[in-house]
């Protein structure tokens, strides 16, 4: 006899997939962010980075504050660990809250100039450059 159909969830599929299947995205590509850019709600739905540095953190929910001096909640594992004073990547996913579903991590140390930091993205995201920085 012919096998059953697989049901929808097979075979799994990872979170980044299915976000990445909601909107169409570069692949390897994501925006760079400060707490100002996400709260525009445009990228919901795709993977950002966010560099900063974590506030606090109780095992589900970090606050984590961005180059701008905003904060943005990310949503983590129980097992996630920062150093203090460390500046770090954040890659995740955008949710439609507001909040980052946290997939990823990178320190950047502790002396990454925050300022100089966001001041780029500032320029990044001026329409008059917009050029120099889309994906090829």
């Amino acid at each position: 006899p012919p096998l059953p159909a697989c049901p929808s969830f097979w075979p799994p599929r990872r979170i980044e997939e299915d976000i990445m299947s909601q909107q169409q995205q570069e692949d390897g590509y994501y925006p760079r962010l400060n707490s100002s850019l996400l709260s525009s709600g445009r990228h919901a739905g795709m993977i950002v980075s966010l560099v900063g540095k974590v506030a606090s953190s109780d095992g589900s929910v970090a606050r984590f504050l961005c180059a701008d001096g905003g904060v943005v909640r990310v949503l983590v594992e129980p097992d996630f660990s920062v150093g203090p004073n460390v500046a770090v990547e954040v890659v995740g996913a955008a949710n439609e809250d507001g909040t980052v579903q946290h997939f990823v991590t990178r320190e950047l140390g502790s002396d990454f100039d925050l300022d100089v930091y966001n001041k780029m993205l500032e320029v990044q995201h001026d329409p008059r450059f917009a050029e120099y920085f889309t994906p090829i």
